[in-house]
């Protein structure tokens, strides 16, 4: 009996020290390059988000920046008669909504739905653009973590198939080889995240830009009305 308390004591000690040396000194980058060649393609795909969002963010801002004291202007020299300083203006700007209240100061001349169709068509262009680039974040998201799910399922494959040659089933092996490959499904579901995440920021940002457009075309057309009206009077 005493002999078998000395074992279990024993026993316990040695679970109870420090971690193995490996385990100290492995890095979280040497981890990570542990995972194989699925990794590369992943890695690829994170830097394409990269990339987008960054990208996407500075487009959007310019694109979509609202500015009350720039459209107060530009109705007030709607109002005054001044169309080619309007359109002038407009062009300076260059946002999503100077340039489609200015494709509908050009057409100013012309009937109403012609201002309007020429006013819609530019603000498909503008929010073309606002949106280009936008499905590589969709597609990354999507497919990052089933590149890493991939990488685990070749990994476990090629444990069983160890196993099944050598007919040696031996933990340790299994274990090492299992969590170098789930390196892959952490690394995959990281960048699908950040793409993820990306996306719908980045989709927030266009809704209010279009929102923006939207409100300050309407808003542009009343002033263009209200100019043909008075040129009609004055006739």
């Amino acid at each position: 009996m005493m002999n078998l308390l000395t074992i279990f004591l024993q026993a316990t000690a040695t679970l109870t020290e420090a971690p193995h040396p490996k385990a100290i000194e492995e890095s979280y980058f040497d981890l990570l390059m542990k995972g194989g060649w699925i990794l590369v393609p992943i890695f690829l795909l994170s830097l394409l988000s990269i990339y987008v969002i960054i990208n996407r963010t500075l487009v959007i801002r310019k694109l979509g920046q609202k500015d009350a004291l720039w459209f107060s202007r530009v109705w007030e020299l709607v109002q005054e008669k001044k169309i080619d300083k309007a359109v002038k203006f407009s062009l300076e700007k260059q946002t999503a909504t100077s340039r489609v209240i200015a494709a509908g100061l050009k057409e100013i001349e012309n009937e109403d739905k012609e201002i309007e169709e020429s006013m819609q068509m530019e603000a498909r262009m503008q929010i073309s653009l606002l949106e280009n680039q936008m499905n590589y974040l969709g597609i990354t998201a999507a497919i990052a973590p089933m590149l890493g799910f991939l990488g685990t399922i070749f990994g476990v494959i090629k444990i069983f198939y160890n196993i099944s040659v050598s007919g040696d089933l031996n933990i340790a092996s299994i274990s090492d080889g299992l969590y170098q490959k789930m390196i892959c499904s952490g690394a995959g579901l990281f960048v699908g995240i950040i793409a993820y995440a990306g996306y719908y920021v980045l989709n927030g940002f266009i809704d209010k830009a279009v929102l923006t457009i939207d409100k300050d075309s309407n808003e542009m057309l009343k002033a263009i009305r209200t100019y043909k009206k008075g040129n009609e009077t004055a006739a």
